[in-house]
Parts: C-alpha cells; sequence; structure tokens
C-alpha cells in the first residue's frame, strides 16, 4: 500500500524527532564520560607522574629485522615534542618508547592505538639487560583485535624505574598511529564510550537508511535512494576509520572494506554531490551547472576505478588531492541556490556546516597535519551525526515543500497562477454534499477561439489574467457568488477559453440575469488584446443543481454545452435545457470540433499507393483525409465531408489536402527521388467556385509541383454535367496539365453521361464492382464491359479495392492499367507511408498481402 505525502510527511518528522534524541543521548553521554576522566587522561598521554622519550626509526623497505633494528637502537632519531612524524607511504616505522615511573608505587597502564586501519601493530618489551631479546607482548591480529576495539596490551611499571618498548608499525592508509597511554579504568571508560557512540552512530544510519528506503519506494523520488547510498557509503567509511566495522560485519568483509576504503571515500563524495543535485533540484533545470557536475562526476569514478590498482600511498595522494574540489562543487551548488531560495533549503545548507568542518578536521588529524585528541580523531563522525539530525529535517521540509508545490500545481495553472477547474469541481462536490441549491456559470470573451489563431500564449493568458482580475473584483462583496479556494477565489480558468463561478441561487438577492449582464459588461469594458479595445462582450452558459445534473462533470460539461448554444443568442447568454439541446448537439459538436481541426491543423493526410499491373511499380498514391475526433477516434469521411459541405467548410479543407499533398509530394522528391504522380479528391461544389481556379495555380506554383504529377479525382453528391461554370474551370484544369479522373464510377451520378459530358482522362471504378470480382458473374461483367469501354474511349483505368491476387490477375487480364487495394497497402500516415516506399525492390512490388477481404462499405 502506498503512503500519503502526508502521512511520510509526519513519519518522517518522527523519524528526524528520534534521531535527534539518540544523538543528544550519546552527545551527553560523552559530556558524562569527560567529566568521569575518561577523554581528559587521554588529552594528556602518558598519565601524570610518567616521563616519556620517543625515538623511531623508518623502514623504508619493510625488511629490517627484530635482530638488526635491537642492535642499531642507537641510530634512532628522537621525535619531536615525543611526536613521531609519520607520513604516507608504504613504509613501516620502528618506535622505541622509553617510560619512567617517578612515583613510589607501582604504574599500571595501557598502551594503545586509535589508528583501526593498520597493517603491522607489535609491540616489544625491551629488557633491561640489553643481553637478552626484546620479549613480544603484543601482536595485532584476528583474535585480539575481536577482543577490544582499540589495539592494546597492559604493561606495568616498577616505582622509580625505566620501562622500555620496542613497536613496528605499518599502516595500510591514514599514516598517523598515535601511541597513547591510559590507566586501565580510564581505557575502559573511554573503550565504553567509543562503544556507546559507534553504536549511537550505527542506529541512527540504520534507522535513517531505512526510513529512506521506505520513502523511496513510497513516492519513487531519486533523492532518497542518493541519500541512502550517502549513508551507506558514510557507515562503511566511517566503520573502517573508527573501528567498529569489525563488530557490524564479517571480519572478512571488515578486511576487504579497510583495502578500498579509498574507494568508498570516492563512492562516499559521489553520491553526496549527486544527493546535492537533486535535492536542490538541479536535474529539473538541466542548467550547465548540472551537466559539469555530472562530467566531473564521471571522471572522478573512472579516476577511483584506476586507482583500485595503485598502491595504498599513490592512492591517497590522488584522492587528498582531489578531495577539496568535491567540496568546493558543493559550495559552489549550494551557494547558487541560497541566492535563489534559502528559506526551503535552510536545514540542508545549515547540515553542511558541521559536514564541512568534521570533513576537514579528521583527515588533517590523520595525515598527521594538525594535532591529535579524541574529538579531532573522531570529528568526521561527529560533523555526520549532526549533518545526519539536520538533514532529517531538510528532508521533511522538501518533502512538505513538494507536497505544496504538488497541491498548487493541481489547483492553479502554471502559466497563469489562475485556479484550475480542480477547484471548481471540489466547491462544487461541497454544495451537493450539504445538499445547496446552485448554478454553475461558464463565462467566455466572444470569439476567443478566433483570437487566439492571431495571438500567442503570453497575450493570450494577459487577457484571462485582467478579466479575472476585473470580476473577481465585481464579485468580491457578492455573497452569493461562492468562494472556490481557501483564499477567496471566486473564480476558476476553465479549458484555456473559459472563466467560471457557483451561485448559490438562495443568497441571491438579484436575477440571475442582472449578474450575468454584470458580468458581460465588466467582460466588454475589459476585452483587451495588446492594448487593442475590441468591442465585443461574454458569451455565458448557466446550469443549474440539480436539474441539469447530479455530479460535477454533468454541470461543467452541460454549462459549456449551454455556452455553445448561447453564442447564437441575441443576448449571448443561455441557460442549459436538455430538450432544446438533444437534436442539434451531436451535429453542432462535430461542426464546432472540424472547424477547430481544420484550424489547428489537427486533420491527416493518408496515403495508399496506386500500382501500375504491367509493372507492378507505384505509379501513384491516392491522398485520402482523416480526422480524430475528441475520443481521439476516426470519424469516417462520409460523416464529417458531408457536414462540412453544409457548413461552408468543404472550399477550404480542399485546399488545405491539396496544398498538404503538393507538400508532401515534394518530400518525397527532394528527400527520396520518388517521381509518381499524387491523386486528391475533389468536390463538385469546390470546381464551382469562382476562387478555386486561382487558388489552385497559387498553390501549385508554391508547390514547385509540375502540374502533370497531379491527378484530381472528381467526386460528386449531385450531378454537374449540366454546369457550364463547372465544366469550363474542369477545362482549365485540364488544360494547365492536371488529370482529370472521374471517381467511384457506376455509383451516384458519376455515370456514362458524365463520361459523355465532361473531359475526363482516367475513369476509377468503384470498388464494390472490384472485391472479390472472381466470386461474382455480374459484377466480372459489369468491370469488363467497363474497361472495354474505357480503353475505347482512350481513358487509363483505374479499379480501386483489390484484395487479393486472383482479384489483381483478372482486372490485368481485363486490360485494365492500375490497381489500388488493401492487396497492395492499406492507407497509410504519411510517415509510415515513405516506410513502405523505402522497403520496396527499386518501387516495384513483390508479394501483395493475400487473406484480408474488406466490405464493400468500408471508407477510404
Amino acid at each position: 500500500m502506498q503512503l500519503s505525502s502526508s502521512v511520510i510527511k509526519h513519519r518522517f518528522i518522527n523519524t528526524s524527532v528520534l534521531i535527534t534524541l539518540i544523538a543528544l543521548f550519546f552527545a551527553g553521554y560523552s559530556l558524562y564520560t569527560y567529566k568521569e576522566g575518561a577523554i581528559g587522561p587521554l588529552q594528556q598521554s602518558p598519565p601524570l607522574a610518567i616521563n616519556k622519550s620517543v625515538s623511531y626509526l623508518v623502514d623504508e623497505k619493510n625488511n629490517l629485522s627484530l635482530k638488526w633494528v635491537e642492535q642499531n637502537i642507537a641510530s634512532f632519531t628522537s621525535a619531536p615534542n615525543n611526536q613521531v612524524p609519520f607520513t604516507v607511504g608504504e613504509q613501516s616505522y620502528w618506535v622505541l618508547v622509553n617510560l619512567i615511573n617517578n612515583t613510589n608505587s607501582k604504574r599500571s597502564l595501557v598502551l594503545f592505538t586509535d589508528n583501526f586501519i593498520l597493517d603491522t601493530f607489535t609491540v616489544y618489551k625491551v629488557p633491561i639487560n640489553t643481553a637478552n631479546s626484546p620479549t613480544l607482548i603484543y601482536q595485532l591480529n584476528q583474535q585480539n583485535v575481536m577482543s577490544s576495539i582499540y589495539p592494546n596490551t597492559a604493561i606495568t611499571i616498577n616505582p622509580q624505574q625505566k620501562s622500555t618498548f620496542l613497536l613496528n608499525i605499518k599502516s595500510n592508509a591514514a599514516p598517523k598511529v598515535p601511541i597513547l597511554f591510559l590507566g586501565p579504568e580510564a581505557f575502559n571508560k573511554l573503550t565504553l564510550l567509543t562503544i556507546v557512540i559507534s553504536t549511537a552512530f550505527v542506529a541512527v544510519i540504520f534507522l535513517m537508511s531505512l526510513y529512506n528506503l521506505i520513502i523511496y519506494f513510497s513516492v519513487k523520488d531519486k533523492v532518497y535512494l542518493l541519500y541512502l547510498s550517502y549513508l551507506v557509503s558514510t557507515l562503511i567509511v566511517l566503520a573502517s576509520i573508527n573501528g567498529f566495522g569489525r563488530y557490524i560485519f564479517p571480519y572478512s568483509l571488515h578486511e576487504w572494506f579497510n583495502e578500498y576504503t579509498l574507494t568508498f571515500h570516492y563512492a562516499l563524495a559521489v553520491s553526496l554531490i549527486l544527493f546535492t543535485l537533486y535535492f536542490l533540484q538541479y536535474n529539473n533545470r538541466k542548467e550547465p551547472l548540472f551537466k559539469v557536475s555530472i562530467a566531473f562526476l564521471g571522471i572522478a569514478i573512472i579516476t577511483a576505478l584506476v586507482a583500485i590498482f595503485f598502491t595504498h600511498t599513490l592512492q591517497a595522494k590522488v584522492f587528498f588531492s582531489i578531495q577539496p574540489l568535491f567540496y568546493l562543487l558543493c559550495i559552489l551548488l549550494v551557494i547558487k541556490r541560497i541566492r535563489t531560495d534559502f528559506s526551503w533549503a535552510r536545514y540542508y545548507i545549515l547540515s553542511w556546516i558541521p559536514l564541512l568542518i568534521g570533513a576537514a578536521i579528521q583527515p588533517l588529524s590523520l595525515l598527521n597535519i594538525i594535532g591529535h585528541s579524541f574529538y579531532t580523531r573522531n570529528a568526521f563522525l561527529f560533523a555526520v551525526m549532526v549533518e545526519i539530525i539536520l538533514m532529517a529535517f531538510a528532508l521533511a521540509e522538501r518533502m512538505r515543500r513538494n507536497e505544496l508545490e504538488r497541491l498548487h500545481n493541481i489547483r492553479y495553472h502554471s502559466a497563469s497562477g489562475l485556479p484550475r477547474k480542480s477547484n471548481l469541481e471540489t466547491a462544487i462536490n461541497n454544495c451537493i454534499s450539504s445538499n445547496t441549491d446552485f448554478s454553475v456559470v461558464v463565462i467566455k470573451p466572444e470569439y476567443i477561439e478566433r483570437i487566439a489563431l492571431y495571438i500567442d500564449d503570453k497575450t493570450n493568458t494577459e487577457l484571462f489574467i485582467n478579466l479575472y482580475n476585473k470580476l473577481s473584483s465585481l464579485y468580491f462583496i457578492n455573497d452569493a457568488v461562492l468562494s472556490l479556494t481557501d483564499h477567496n477565489e471566486k473564480l476558476c480558468f476553465l479549458n484555456n477559453q473559459c472563466l467560471a463561478f457557483l451561485v448559490d441561487n438562495k443568497r441571491s438577492q438579484q436575477p440571475i440575469e442582472q449578474l450575468i449582464a454584470s458580468s458581460q459588461h465588466v467582460i466588454t469594458e475589459n476585452f483587451l488584446i495588446k492594448d487593442l479595445h475590441l468591442p465585443l462582450t461574454g458569451i455565458t452558459g448557466i446550469a443549474s443543481y440539480p436539474t441539469d445534473g447530479m455530479s460535477s462533470h454533468q454541470l461543467i460539461n452541460n454549462a459549456q454545452i449551454a455556452l455553445k448554444i448561447a453564442e447564437n443568442s441575441s443576448q449571448k447568454w443561455a441557460l442549459y435545457h436538455n430538450e432544446s439541446v438533444q437534436n442539434e448537439h451531436d451535429a453542432m459538436k462535430m461542426a464546432v470540433g472540424l472547424k477547430e481541426a481544420l484550424a489547428n491543423e489537427e486533420l491527416m493526410l493518408y496515403h495508399q499507393p496506386q500500382i501500375d499491373l504491367k509493372t507492378l511499380r507505384v505509379c501513384s498514391s491516392e491522398c485520402l483525409i482523416r480526422w480524430k475526433g475528441s475520443n481521439n477516434e476516426f470519424i469516417p469521411p462520409t460523416v464529417f465531408i458531408p457536414l462540412a459541405e453544409d457548413i461552408g467548410l468543404i472550399n477550404s479543407i480542399t485546399l488545405w489536402v491539396i496544398k498538404t499533398a503538393l507538400k508532401q509530394q515534394k518530400h518525397l522528391i527532394d528527400e527520396y527521388g520518388y517521381n509518381h504522380m499524387v491523386s486528391i479528391n475533389i468536390s463538385g461544389k469546390d470546381v464551382a467556385q469562382d476562387q478555386f481556379f486561382l487558388d489552385v495555380i497559387s498553390i501549385i506554383e508554391a508547390s514547385g509541383i509540375p502540374t502533370d504529377k497531379i491527378i484530381f479525382e472528381l467526386t460528386e453528391s449531385i450531378s454537374f454535367s449540366s454546369n457550364t461554370k463547372t465544366i469550363e474551370q474542369i477545362e482549365k484544369l485540364k488544360d494547365i496539365g492536371i488529370t482529370i479522373s472521374i471517381d467511384d464510377f457506376g455509383t451516384g451520378y458519376s455515370s456514362m453521361s458524365q463520361i459523355n459530358k465532361l473531359p475526363f482522362q482516367e475513369l476509377k471504378i468503384d470498388r464494390q464492382f472490384v472485391e472479390n470480382i472472381g466470386a461474382d458473374h455480374r459484377r466480372k461483367v459489369i468491370t469488363k464491359s467497363t474497361v472495354e469501354m474505357a480503353k475505347g474511349l482512350g481513358l487509363e483505368v483505374v479499379a480501386e479495392g483489390i484484395n487479393s491476387k486472383e482479384d489483381e490477375d483478372i482486372l490485368r487480364r481485363f486490360g485494365c492499367d492500375i490497381g489500388q487495394g488493401y492487396f497492395y497497402a492499406k492507407p497509410m500516415a504519411f510517415e509510415d507511408y515513405i516506410d513502405w516506399l523505402n522497403r520496396l525492390d527499386h518501387g516495384r512490388i513483390i508479394n501483395g498481402i493475400e487473406g484480408e477481404f474488406i466490405p464493400v462499405d468500408k471508407m477510404n
């Protein structure tokens, strides 16, 4: 079950509080331990009344034997301030420590180190009698490593005596290996403190990781997965550096982590930058800095992979040389975002302060650049703890802001900032729940669809913002106009072309007509397009609850239907009446949709190839118009073409088809070299238009297509053979080189009378005579006679509806010139038609498509 954002947010805050309590607990325990004397003595190792002197010898090749070292103690170098100057390298160190007990009592001490990434840590007791060999008292191995978090050995110094210890030390990573001394009680307290701190740290990491994983699977936001990778990398790095990894991982895995600890340093840095990029939402903006950061991370990952094959020394030098670049990049990302908006990322930005301090102090301490103490040794762990606490609140704050942004985007348009339809729906549902008597009012600027064709989106948005503000002022003190949002906003932006509001009919103290008149007056006064005042009003549609609908969807739709009726009303407003709308609704809606589809270039041309039956090569294609309605389903041409004729759109559609067909033909010629013809359907009503011939000439000249590559298939719903003007237009088209074809011969008015009187060069046999011709003797006789008659008149014959090889063979035997049908290809979108052509064998059909029978009444 997916959790809601509000539930996740509250749980995240609870987790943040829990993490804070854990952190406060270990901070308090640390202070308590400090007062109890565990940390204080560590700052002054060795303890009081014990004098210490340290000297050392560098074993450059790691090949000096204990015996040789024993014999050459005199060659040891005295350590300045008793601090061995450890450096990064593959060398090991021999360290001689002299302890003098100046008291009169025996002193028991613990000799230990807090460097946990050691290859060698061996301690010998050097006897007073130089004749004897040093005695081994501690050697680092798996058994004693698991017995205590610190490598250590207990020693005893007699009163007023000197004890000498020889240590052989080699570190795998951090060069500094402090040699420390504490009393047994203080050492036990220090060990306990370290365990408590480490346990608290692991608990916080585990808790935060688990919760980030849960949130990621719930909201699928990458930022939580990236922070999880950062937490895991941090845990592995600190588990190695601070030594507690051996208690939470199998020993072999812990040793593997130690071996590749610098690789996980890279992983930590990379995950931190990726988290920063996604947390601060650079990925959404795709800014140059985002691309630079990704490129830098790619280089860093490659460097990390290559560095695996380097020595530990070289690995350390490479990483610590580029580590500042990671932090500089993160600081740059943070600073750049601060300049735009600090408030929402304040916890995240604050979390960087301890992280940067800790990330700087601990490496400097481990590299022996600054002094060593318990706090510098654990600076990064403390810093990460504080950072995680702040980050928990930062992620909760980010989630809160994302939730607010999500709700804002649901409720308000991004471009205009106006309330969306969802606010209206919510308000309607609330009114229905409380059984309020109300009406939905939708108001639209007059002719806005046409006006929108001549203005850009910004200008359109400015118009509606201005109208929204003016109408809001009108309704502000009108209690009958209901608020749609918590901010007392009373209008919403509907379908990018309308404004809508609700009226409480019982509260209203004025007739609805008066409110509408006032609204229309405001729109008329403020109908401004770039300071141009248009003398237009507002069209208004009204639907009332419950008579006009029982749901928000019904009421809004019916108010919009009333809006369509109002367009033809003298008052420019209308109430929804189901009886008056029912008969006209579908046709009106389709007419409006067709008009908008033509204006918005939403009509499409499909191509169906025509095949030369002698050569089987493509010789032409018929362009067939297609239209997807509002339900995303194709509307048959037999439905919308008659409608286009009735509403006077047919000529505009035909000219669009001619222009688009020639444009596509030009593309085929220029880009692919296909020089065949293109066949375009035109109506007799098109030809009868006075301007049609000139429009055609203009389109052809602009296209650059030769007229001898154009075929006009003349379709007709009424006979035009007696129309002298139409015949003259057809003659003109023929004279300029266009081939004229009579379409669907044998049906309707396409008959012998048309052939006798009109200047056709091509005859197209209707599909009802061609489909499955071999199974019908009468069709075969009619078709054969038609072909013979046409050939006798010198006409080229096209057979439409070839759906099988048998159909093709029969038509070829009859002498038919060109074939068209599903046997070759169905009508295709232009891009698909290009692909189909490109798959041909030099433009030649190899095999048709058998098995598909297309009914006679199937539309083109």
